[in-house]
Protein backbone atom coordinates (compact mmCIF):
# COMPACT_ATOMS: atom_id res chain seq x y z
CA UNK A 1 0.00 0.00 0.00
CA UNK A 2 1.63 3.61 -0.74
CA UNK A 3 0.78 6.24 1.81
CA UNK A 4 0.73 9.63 0.60
CA UNK A 5 2.45 12.46 3.28
CA UNK A 6 1.14 15.87 3.54
CA UNK A 7 4.16 16.86 2.26
CA UNK A 8 3.93 15.06 -0.91
CA UNK A 9 3.98 18.66 -3.41
CA UNK A 10 3.10 15.61 -6.39
CA UNK A 11 0.20 14.83 -5.11
CA UNK A 12 -1.19 18.04 -4.49
CA UNK A 13 -0.62 19.37 -7.77
CA UNK A 14 -2.02 16.31 -9.30
CA UNK A 15 -5.07 16.80 -7.16
CA UNK A 16 -5.45 20.14 -8.34
CA UNK A 17 -5.76 19.70 -11.78
CA UNK A 18 -7.50 16.97 -10.85
CA UNK A 19 -10.11 19.51 -9.48
CA UNK A 20 -9.59 21.65 -12.28
CA UNK A 21 -10.53 19.47 -15.25
CA UNK A 22 -13.93 18.44 -13.27
CA UNK A 23 -14.96 21.95 -12.83
CA UNK A 24 -13.77 22.63 -16.83
CA UNK A 25 -16.26 19.20 -17.77
CA UNK A 26 -18.50 19.94 -14.92
CA UNK A 27 -19.17 23.82 -16.95
CA UNK A 28 -19.02 22.72 -20.12
CA UNK A 29 -21.68 20.00 -19.33
CA UNK A 30 -24.22 22.63 -17.92
CA UNK A 31 -23.64 24.99 -20.65
CA UNK A 32 -24.25 22.01 -23.55
CA UNK A 33 -27.17 20.71 -21.23
CA UNK A 34 -25.05 17.62 -21.08
CA UNK A 35 -27.15 16.70 -17.56
CA UNK A 36 -30.37 17.98 -18.67
CA UNK A 37 -30.03 21.08 -16.87
CA UNK A 38 -32.07 23.99 -18.19
CA UNK A 39 -29.25 26.77 -18.40
CA UNK A 40 -30.60 29.39 -21.12
CA UNK A 41 -28.07 30.09 -23.75
CA UNK A 42 -27.31 29.67 -27.21
CA UNK A 43 -26.69 27.26 -30.24
CA UNK A 44 -25.83 28.81 -33.46
CA UNK A 45 -27.24 32.04 -32.88
CA UNK A 46 -30.73 29.91 -31.31
CA UNK A 47 -31.51 30.31 -27.75
CA UNK A 48 -31.09 26.50 -25.78
CA UNK A 49 -32.24 26.12 -22.40
CA UNK A 50 -36.03 28.04 -22.07
CA UNK A 51 -38.34 26.45 -20.63
CA UNK A 52 -41.98 28.52 -21.91
CA UNK A 53 -44.93 27.95 -20.32
CA UNK A 54 -48.40 27.41 -21.73
CA UNK A 55 -52.27 26.41 -20.73
CA UNK A 56 -56.10 25.55 -22.37
CA UNK A 57 -57.68 23.25 -24.05
CA UNK A 58 -57.96 19.96 -23.56
CA UNK A 59 -59.14 19.25 -26.87
CA UNK A 60 -56.22 19.49 -28.57
CA UNK A 61 -53.93 18.07 -25.61
CA UNK A 62 -52.31 14.78 -27.51
CA UNK A 63 -51.04 16.80 -30.65
CA UNK A 64 -49.85 19.73 -28.40
CA UNK A 65 -47.89 16.77 -26.56
CA UNK A 66 -46.51 15.85 -29.89
CA UNK A 67 -45.65 19.32 -30.70
CA UNK A 68 -43.66 20.10 -27.56
CA UNK A 69 -41.73 16.93 -27.80
CA UNK A 70 -40.94 17.74 -31.11
CA UNK A 71 -39.79 21.18 -30.60
CA UNK A 72 -37.34 19.86 -27.70
CA UNK A 73 -35.80 17.94 -29.80
CA UNK A 74 -35.26 20.01 -32.14
CA UNK A 75 -34.43 23.31 -30.11
CA UNK A 76 -33.37 21.79 -26.85
CA UNK A 77 -35.92 24.12 -25.36
CA UNK A 78 -38.96 22.92 -23.11
CA UNK A 79 -42.66 23.58 -23.01
CA UNK A 80 -44.76 23.33 -20.31
CA UNK A 81 -48.26 22.92 -21.93
CA UNK A 82 -51.13 22.63 -19.06
CA UNK A 83 -54.28 21.37 -20.34
CA UNK A 84 -56.90 22.99 -17.95
CA UNK A 85 -59.52 23.80 -20.23
CA UNK A 86 -59.80 26.53 -22.65
CA UNK A 87 -61.53 28.85 -20.30
CA UNK A 88 -58.45 28.79 -17.40
CA UNK A 89 -56.28 28.85 -20.38
CA UNK A 90 -58.09 32.43 -21.55
CA UNK A 91 -57.42 33.36 -17.94
CA UNK A 92 -53.88 32.54 -17.24
CA UNK A 93 -52.62 34.28 -20.15
CA UNK A 94 -54.45 37.31 -19.51
CA UNK A 95 -53.27 37.02 -15.91
CA UNK A 96 -49.98 36.09 -17.21
CA UNK A 97 -48.92 33.11 -15.94
CA UNK A 98 -48.19 31.91 -19.14
CA UNK A 99 -46.67 33.10 -22.65
CA UNK A 100 -49.65 31.54 -24.99
CA UNK A 101 -52.66 29.89 -24.38
CA UNK A 102 -54.37 27.19 -27.00
CA UNK A 103 -58.43 27.30 -26.89
CA UNK A 104 -60.94 25.60 -29.06
CA UNK A 105 -63.06 28.79 -29.57
CA UNK A 106 -62.65 32.69 -30.34
CA UNK A 107 -62.77 34.97 -27.16
CA UNK A 108 -65.59 36.74 -26.16
CA UNK A 109 -65.63 40.18 -26.12
CA UNK A 110 -65.31 40.74 -22.68
CA UNK A 111 -62.48 38.00 -22.59
CA UNK A 112 -60.81 39.93 -25.58
CA UNK A 113 -61.27 43.10 -23.84
CA UNK A 114 -59.36 41.82 -20.48
CA UNK A 115 -56.80 40.31 -22.18
CA UNK A 116 -55.92 43.39 -24.89
CA UNK A 117 -55.91 45.42 -21.10
CA UNK A 118 -53.49 43.17 -19.96
CA UNK A 119 -51.13 42.48 -22.92
CA UNK A 120 -52.34 44.83 -25.59
CA UNK A 121 -52.69 43.69 -29.13
CA UNK A 122 -52.75 39.36 -29.28
CA UNK A 123 -52.63 37.22 -32.22
CA UNK A 124 -55.26 34.38 -32.75
CA UNK A 125 -53.71 31.82 -35.02
CA UNK A 126 -55.17 28.88 -36.19
CA UNK A 127 -53.13 25.99 -35.19
CA UNK A 128 -55.42 22.33 -35.36
CA UNK A 129 -59.24 21.22 -36.08
CA UNK A 130 -60.89 17.93 -35.27
CA UNK A 131 -64.27 16.92 -34.27
CA UNK A 132 -65.87 17.26 -31.15
CA UNK A 133 -67.74 13.66 -30.95
CA UNK A 134 -70.53 12.65 -29.03
CA UNK A 135 -70.07 9.81 -26.90
CA UNK A 136 -72.36 7.06 -24.99
CA UNK A 137 -72.78 4.24 -23.24
CA UNK A 138 -75.50 1.88 -23.84
CA UNK A 139 -75.14 -2.05 -23.70
CA UNK A 140 -78.87 -2.89 -24.71
CA UNK A 141 -78.37 -0.73 -27.90
CA UNK A 142 -76.22 -1.96 -31.10
CA UNK A 143 -75.38 -0.21 -34.30
CA UNK A 144 -74.33 3.19 -34.48
CA UNK A 145 -76.91 5.78 -32.40
CA UNK A 146 -77.96 8.63 -34.64
CA UNK A 147 -78.57 12.22 -33.28
CA UNK A 148 -79.71 15.19 -34.40
CA UNK A 149 -78.90 18.45 -32.86
CA UNK A 150 -82.61 18.93 -32.03
CA UNK A 151 -82.78 15.98 -29.80
CA UNK A 152 -79.39 16.67 -28.38
CA UNK A 153 -81.01 19.88 -27.48
CA UNK A 154 -84.20 18.30 -26.25
CA UNK A 155 -81.85 15.97 -24.22
CA UNK A 156 -79.38 18.67 -22.36
CA UNK A 157 -82.54 20.96 -21.55
CA UNK A 158 -84.23 17.83 -19.85
CA UNK A 159 -87.12 17.26 -22.34
CA UNK A 160 -85.77 14.05 -23.89
CA UNK A 161 -85.23 11.79 -20.58
CA UNK A 162 -85.37 8.04 -21.59
CA UNK A 163 -83.73 6.39 -24.91
CA UNK A 164 -86.60 5.38 -26.12
CA UNK A 165 -88.50 8.15 -26.60
CA UNK A 166 -90.45 8.40 -29.82
CA UNK A 167 -87.53 11.40 -31.33
CA UNK A 168 -85.17 9.03 -30.92
CA UNK A 169 -86.60 6.27 -32.20
CA UNK A 170 -88.16 7.83 -35.11
CA UNK A 171 -84.14 8.02 -36.17
CA UNK A 172 -83.28 4.58 -34.43
CA UNK A 173 -85.94 2.19 -34.20
CA UNK A 174 -83.44 -0.17 -32.46
CA UNK A 175 -84.34 1.97 -29.18
CA UNK A 176 -88.11 1.21 -28.90
CA UNK A 177 -87.41 -1.05 -26.21
CA UNK A 178 -84.84 0.43 -24.43
CA UNK A 179 -86.97 2.24 -21.42
CA UNK A 180 -83.01 3.50 -19.82
CA UNK A 181 -82.96 6.82 -18.53
CA UNK A 182 -80.41 9.06 -19.71
CA UNK A 183 -78.02 10.99 -17.95
CA UNK A 184 -76.41 13.77 -20.27
CA UNK A 185 -73.19 14.58 -18.82
CA UNK A 186 -71.80 17.81 -19.70
CA UNK A 187 -68.66 19.37 -18.61
CA UNK A 188 -68.64 21.85 -15.65
CA UNK A 189 -65.73 23.88 -15.87
CA UNK A 190 -65.22 26.50 -18.87
CA UNK A 191 -64.38 24.33 -22.09
CA UNK A 192 -64.39 24.96 -25.55
CA UNK A 193 -65.06 22.15 -26.51
CA UNK A 194 -68.71 22.87 -24.89
CA UNK A 195 -68.55 26.23 -26.62
CA UNK A 196 -68.69 24.10 -29.99
CA UNK A 197 -71.50 21.97 -28.52
CA UNK A 198 -73.72 24.37 -27.81
CA UNK A 199 -72.81 26.24 -31.22
CA UNK A 200 -74.27 23.26 -32.82
CA UNK A 201 -77.74 23.65 -29.78
CA UNK A 202 -77.93 26.79 -30.39
CA UNK A 203 -77.80 26.78 -34.13
CA UNK A 204 -80.33 23.48 -34.11
CA UNK A 205 -83.03 24.25 -31.18
CA UNK A 206 -84.47 28.10 -30.94
CA UNK A 207 -84.83 27.66 -26.91
CA UNK A 208 -80.93 27.52 -26.62
CA UNK A 209 -80.59 30.11 -29.09
CA UNK A 210 -82.24 32.32 -27.19
CA UNK A 211 -81.95 32.03 -23.91
CA UNK A 212 -79.95 34.26 -21.57
CA UNK A 213 -78.40 31.65 -20.13
CA UNK A 214 -77.58 29.32 -22.30
CA UNK A 215 -76.99 29.77 -26.00
CA UNK A 216 -72.98 29.60 -27.36
CA UNK A 217 -70.82 29.17 -24.33
CA UNK A 218 -67.57 28.11 -22.80
CA UNK A 219 -69.68 27.79 -19.38
CA UNK A 220 -73.57 27.97 -19.69
CA UNK A 221 -75.93 27.77 -16.96
CA UNK A 222 -76.96 24.22 -17.62
CA UNK A 223 -80.93 23.19 -16.77
CA UNK A 224 -81.05 21.24 -13.37
CA UNK A 225 -83.29 18.17 -13.99
CA UNK A 226 -82.83 14.46 -12.91
CA UNK A 227 -80.32 12.88 -15.29
CA UNK A 228 -78.19 16.61 -15.75
CA UNK A 229 -74.55 15.64 -14.39
CA UNK A 230 -71.68 17.86 -14.36
CA UNK A 231 -67.98 16.91 -15.14
CA UNK A 232 -65.29 18.62 -14.15
CA UNK A 233 -62.93 18.38 -16.90
CA UNK A 234 -62.12 16.14 -19.62
CA UNK A 235 -60.97 13.24 -18.03
CA UNK A 236 -63.96 13.19 -15.30
CA UNK A 237 -66.71 13.34 -18.24
CA UNK A 238 -64.88 10.39 -19.63
CA UNK A 239 -65.23 8.43 -16.86
CA UNK A 240 -69.20 9.46 -15.95
CA UNK A 241 -70.03 8.97 -19.79
CA UNK A 242 -69.24 5.28 -19.53
CA UNK A 243 -72.63 4.67 -16.41
CA UNK A 244 -74.71 3.02 -19.23
CA UNK A 245 -77.31 5.32 -20.47
CA UNK A 246 -74.93 8.22 -20.26
CA UNK A 247 -74.21 10.54 -22.64
CA UNK A 248 -71.43 13.20 -23.36
CA UNK A 249 -68.64 14.64 -25.92
CA UNK A 250 -65.64 15.21 -25.81
CA UNK A 251 -62.82 15.04 -28.35
CA UNK A 252 -61.93 12.00 -31.27
CA UNK A 253 -58.82 11.07 -29.78
CA UNK A 254 -59.65 10.43 -26.72
CA UNK A 255 -62.98 8.72 -27.49
CA UNK A 256 -60.68 6.42 -29.49
CA UNK A 257 -57.69 6.55 -26.98
CA UNK A 258 -60.77 5.38 -24.75
CA UNK A 259 -62.73 2.63 -26.75
CA UNK A 260 -65.79 4.79 -26.26
CA UNK A 261 -68.74 4.43 -28.51
CA UNK A 262 -69.91 7.57 -30.71
CA UNK A 263 -72.69 8.71 -32.17
CA UNK A 264 -73.38 10.12 -35.88
CA UNK A 265 -74.69 13.67 -35.89
CA UNK A 266 -77.23 14.79 -38.53
CA UNK A 267 -75.87 17.52 -40.93
CA UNK A 268 -77.46 19.61 -42.27
CA UNK A 269 -78.14 17.97 -45.48
CA UNK A 270 -80.49 15.36 -43.25
CA UNK A 271 -77.48 13.35 -43.66
CA UNK A 272 -76.29 11.29 -40.16
CA UNK A 273 -72.30 11.55 -40.06
CA UNK A 274 -69.74 9.64 -37.91
CA UNK A 275 -66.81 11.94 -37.12
CA UNK A 276 -63.12 10.57 -39.15
CA UNK A 277 -60.44 12.75 -39.73
CA UNK A 278 -61.43 12.66 -43.64
CA UNK A 279 -65.05 13.91 -42.95
CA UNK A 280 -63.74 16.75 -40.43
CA UNK A 281 -61.41 18.32 -42.62
CA UNK A 282 -63.95 18.52 -45.43
CA UNK A 283 -65.89 20.73 -43.35
CA UNK A 284 -63.52 22.70 -42.11
CA UNK A 285 -62.24 23.38 -46.15
CA UNK A 286 -66.02 23.89 -46.71
CA UNK A 287 -66.57 26.28 -44.39
CA UNK A 288 -63.08 27.95 -45.09
CA UNK A 289 -63.75 28.16 -48.84
CA UNK A 290 -67.42 29.68 -47.62
CA UNK A 291 -66.12 32.34 -45.60
CA UNK A 292 -62.73 33.03 -46.26
CA UNK A 293 -63.03 36.15 -47.74
CA UNK A 294 -64.92 37.71 -44.27
CA UNK A 295 -62.66 36.03 -41.70
CA UNK A 296 -60.86 38.26 -39.41
CA UNK A 297 -57.04 38.98 -39.62
CA UNK A 298 -55.01 37.03 -37.05
CA UNK A 299 -54.98 40.20 -34.40
CA UNK A 300 -58.81 40.50 -35.10
CA UNK A 301 -61.99 39.29 -33.20
CA UNK A 302 -62.78 35.81 -33.88
CA UNK A 303 -65.16 35.39 -31.51
CA UNK A 304 -68.38 35.31 -34.27
CA UNK A 305 -66.49 32.17 -36.30
CA UNK A 306 -68.01 28.92 -36.37
CA UNK A 307 -66.98 25.76 -37.83
CA UNK A 308 -70.03 24.16 -36.73
CA UNK A 309 -72.92 22.59 -39.32
CA UNK A 310 -71.43 22.67 -42.56
CA UNK A 311 -73.77 21.71 -44.94
CA UNK A 312 -71.79 19.66 -47.50
CA UNK A 313 -72.53 16.20 -48.18
CA UNK A 314 -70.31 13.66 -46.10
CA UNK A 315 -69.18 17.07 -44.16
CA UNK A 316 -69.15 15.91 -40.10
CA UNK A 317 -71.15 18.62 -38.27
CA UNK A 318 -69.17 19.42 -35.24
CA UNK A 319 -65.57 20.39 -36.75
CA UNK A 320 -63.75 22.90 -34.78
CA UNK A 321 -60.52 24.76 -35.52
CA UNK A 322 -57.93 25.51 -32.05
CA UNK A 323 -56.18 28.70 -32.01
CA UNK A 324 -53.02 29.51 -30.70
CA UNK A 325 -53.12 32.79 -28.15
CA UNK A 326 -49.58 34.97 -27.71
CA UNK A 327 -49.25 38.59 -26.92
CA UNK A 328 -47.75 40.83 -30.49
CA UNK A 329 -45.12 42.04 -27.51
CA UNK A 330 -44.47 39.20 -25.56
CA UNK A 331 -42.77 41.67 -22.53
CA UNK A 332 -46.10 42.84 -21.95
CA UNK A 333 -47.28 39.71 -20.90
CA UNK A 334 -45.16 36.31 -18.69
CA UNK A 335 -42.25 36.34 -21.69
CA UNK A 336 -39.13 37.39 -19.30
CA UNK A 337 -36.70 38.31 -21.98
CA UNK A 338 -35.84 38.82 -25.85
CA UNK A 339 -34.21 35.45 -25.76
CA UNK A 340 -37.75 33.96 -24.38
CA UNK A 341 -39.26 35.79 -27.11
CA UNK A 342 -37.22 34.12 -29.54
CA UNK A 343 -37.76 30.82 -28.39
CA UNK A 344 -41.62 31.54 -27.75
CA UNK A 345 -41.75 32.72 -31.73
CA UNK A 346 -39.58 29.52 -33.29
CA UNK A 347 -42.46 27.27 -31.28
CA UNK A 348 -45.34 28.49 -32.85
CA UNK A 349 -42.68 28.57 -36.23
CA UNK A 350 -42.44 25.34 -35.47
CA UNK A 351 -45.93 24.30 -34.62
CA UNK A 352 -47.19 26.15 -37.76
CA UNK A 353 -44.73 24.28 -40.19
CA UNK A 354 -43.29 20.97 -38.91
CA UNK A 355 -45.84 20.29 -36.72
CA UNK A 356 -48.16 19.88 -39.36
CA UNK A 357 -46.85 16.48 -39.84
CA UNK A 358 -48.07 13.36 -37.99
CA UNK A 359 -50.24 10.16 -38.37
CA UNK A 360 -53.53 11.17 -38.20
CA UNK A 361 -54.54 7.28 -37.55
CA UNK A 362 -52.71 8.08 -34.74
CA UNK A 363 -53.52 12.03 -33.81
CA UNK A 364 -57.34 12.24 -35.38
CA UNK A 365 -56.46 15.68 -35.71
CA UNK A 366 -57.06 18.19 -38.99
CA UNK A 367 -54.43 21.36 -40.30
CA UNK A 368 -56.00 24.62 -40.85
CA UNK A 369 -56.39 25.52 -44.05
CA UNK A 370 -53.13 26.40 -45.31
CA UNK A 371 -53.78 30.57 -46.42
CA UNK A 372 -54.43 29.97 -42.55
CA UNK A 373 -50.98 28.82 -41.73
CA UNK A 374 -49.57 30.87 -43.95
CA UNK A 375 -51.22 34.14 -42.52
CA UNK A 376 -50.28 32.88 -38.56
CA UNK A 377 -46.61 32.36 -39.86
CA UNK A 378 -46.34 36.37 -41.44
CA UNK A 379 -48.00 37.24 -38.38
CA UNK A 380 -45.26 35.91 -36.28
CA UNK A 381 -43.08 38.64 -37.98
CA UNK A 382 -44.86 40.96 -36.41
CA UNK A 383 -43.73 40.12 -32.45
CA UNK A 384 -41.83 42.76 -30.83
CA UNK A 385 -40.04 42.72 -27.42
CA UNK A 386 -40.87 46.04 -25.76
CA UNK A 387 -41.47 47.81 -29.32
CA UNK A 388 -38.29 46.56 -30.76
CA UNK A 389 -37.46 43.48 -32.97
CA UNK A 390 -35.98 40.51 -31.61
CA UNK A 391 -34.16 37.39 -33.34
CA UNK A 392 -35.34 35.16 -35.38
CA UNK A 393 -33.79 31.76 -36.20
CA UNK A 394 -34.03 28.25 -37.28
CA UNK A 395 -32.62 25.14 -35.97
Amino acid sequence: MVVRRRGDRGALYGSVAAVVIVAILVGVGFSTNWYGLRAAGTSAGCPTGVELQGAGANFPAAIVSQWTTGYATASSNAVNYQSVGAGQGITDITDKSVDFAVTDEGLTSSQSTALTGAVGTFLTIPVTGGAVTIVYSLSEFTGTLKLTGAELAGIYLGAITAWNNSALVATNPGLAGVNVPITAVHRSDSAGMTYVFTNLLSDDNKTWNTSATLGTSLDPTWPTFTGAEGADGNSALLTDVKTNGAVGYTDLYDAQEKSLTYAAVEDPAGGFITPTVADTAAAVSHIYNRTASTLPPITGDWSTVSWVNANGAGEYPLATLVYLLVPQDPAKGHTASATDATALRQFVSYVLTKGQTYDTTEFPFVSPPTPLLEEGAAALGALNFNGASFQSCTY
